[in-house]
């Protein structure tokens, strides 16, 4: 549940800052909630999101370099 709750609050003030271009708000949460999404993906085999979550977790990096 808990796990669940971190997904979405921080995915969604992610996507809400990164589209209102504040971009290092974004990124920042963006990086926030991939360990959860990390952690989900993993313990339940869901090995495509498992893979996303990781891609994601670089971009999110990268995009947080290039704005900083």
């Amino acid at each position: 549940m808990i796990i669940q709750a971190a997904i979405l609050i921080f995915s969604c003030i992610s996507i809400w800052a990164l589209s209102g271009k504040r971009y290092r708000l974004g990124f920042i949460c963006g990086l926030c909630g991939q360990p959860f999404w990390i952690y989900a993906s993993f313990t339940s085999g869901q090995w495509g999101i498992f893979l996303v979550s990781i891609w994601f977790t670089v971009n999110h990096i990268r995009g947080l370099w290039g704005h900083r």
